[in-house]
């Protein structure tokens, strides 16, 4: 009987790597990424890396790339970028975001009009001369999950 419950479960391990497989290819394609627009207070620091931002159909807000500091600091409720009507989320979010900052958390926070306003960790400013969208994401649904 171990033999037959062995067995068994190797078939059921198959089955499901393979729906697995499956479901991996019915899926939509992922939209593209589009340039992220930015205002007076954010610059491109590397064209290889421009900040980007694309909607996924799981309602997610995704983004990727730098947003530069040509002054060399990032100021308390800054504004950065503005994005494109659809893509504003349904209640304001706020995102944690890596730079070259010393001291500091920074954070997005992006409101129901688009707007999306820097946040530096106990207001004031703070010297870096960029950061890091990659990986930073929120929903844009009404949804309570970040």
């Amino acid at each position: 009987m171990p033999d037959t419950i062995a067995e068994l479960a190797l078939h059921l391990a198959s089955l499901e790597r393979r729906v697995t497989v499956l479901e991996r290819a019915r899926r939509a394609p992922y939209p593209p990424w589009r340039d992220l627009p930015l205002t007076g207070d954010g610059a491109v620091p590397d064209t290889t890396q421009p900040p980007q931002f694309r909607a996924n159909s799981w309602d997610t807000l995704e983004f990727s790339g730098r947003i530069g500091f040509p002054k060399g600091r990032a100021v308390d409720e800054a504004v950065v970028a503005l994005l494109p009507e659809g893509f504003w989320p349904a209640i304001p979010r706020t995102v944690p975001v890596a730079s070259d900052a010393a001291r500091g958390e920074l954070h997005l926070d992006i409101d129901t009009k688009g707007w999306v306003v820097l946040r530096v960790q106990d207001g004031g400013s703070v010297k870096t001369s960029w950061l890091s969208l990659d990986s930073v994401s929120c929903r844009i649904d009404g949804g309570d999950e970040d």
